[in-house]
């Protein structure tokens, strides 16, 4: 199989972009036999032909007749079973009005909690600290400010384990981690940092390890796979990538841990 009309080079980073839209792609084969392939000859095929796919976890069936579900990391994308086409975007059931691709995406995305390392996080505890939610933040990052000034206080009875995650786009990033790191309260100096602009002092000195700081990235990076800031992660493994309002950060918070919110259950009683 080769490219046909359209010259796409299919990479990871393309699979993000393209994740919001639909595109079908055909595929020229240069084999006339266009019998339907198995879920395996499909996978070798891909990835033989398209290198820059990297790895396809799985292939599976699909709703739609004819078309398999291609994984690859937490994305989708579909293909024809015979191998002609690729088609990226969201299935939506017109019936229950369900996007049947983000379902899927958000089953796809959940990982061990318990692999969090949660003693290389920053704590804070609203209340009685008994919803969860990890996020992964970056100190530079306007995103996550507006998310510690906004949401955090908002979130009732909650414990928010927050994990420094500079990205290589703020190239202050990694030092204002370290600073904040190597403070003498950590989660003051986040909270005057994130929500006040408290300047940060650069204390970490040669006594300082930040050894923690590169475990934390490499967990977000392996094991969250964070693509932007914030990354939220709830208490059932769940991975939301980007901030959201407190009502329904704090509703997603207890479907995770299987309580009814008081949001959800107002709703159920009209």
């Amino acid at each position: 199989m080769k490219l046909g009309l359209l010259n796409l080079k299919i990479t990871a980073k393309l699979l993000v972009v393209l994740s919001g839209a639909v595109v079908l792609v055909g595929l020229v084969s240069c084999n006339k036999n266009s019998d339907i392939k198995s879920p395996e000859q499909l996978k070798s095929e891909l990835v033989k032909e398209i290198p820059g796919i990297g790895k396809i976890d799985a292939v599976n069936s699909s709703p739609i007749s004819g078309m398999y579900e291609v994984v690859v990391g937490r994305k989708i994308f579909y293909a024809s079973n015979d191998g002609k086409y690729l088609m990226f975007g969201n299935l939506i059931d017109p019936v229950s009005k369900k996007n049947i691709t983000e379902e899927r995406t958000i089953e796809l995305g959940r990982i061990d909690w318990n692999k969090l390392p949660l003693d290389l996080a920053i704590k804070e505890v609203n209340g009685t600290g008994e919803r969860k939610v990890a996020v992964f933040s970056d100190p530079d990052c306007p995103y996550c400010q507006m998310f510690e000034k906004q949401v955090v206080p908002s979130l009732t009875n909650t414990t928010v384990y927050v994990f420094l995650f500079p990205l290589p786009m703020h190239h202050n990033a990694r030092a204002d981690s370290e600073a904040i790191w190597c403070s003498k309260d950590r989660a003051a100096t986040w909270i005057d940092w994130m929500r006040n602009k408290t300047p940060l002092s650069l204390i970490g000195g040669k006594g300082c390890d930040t050894t923690p700081l590169d475990k934390v990235y490499k967990v977000g990076t392996d094991l969250v796979q964070v693509e932007g800031t914030p990354t939220l992660v709830l208490s059932n493994g769940q991975i939301i990538p980007g901030a959201m309002p407190a009502d329904q950060l704090i509703q997603r918070m207890d479907e995770a841990r299987g309580v009814l919110s008081k949001n959800t259950a107002a709703s159920s009683a009209k």
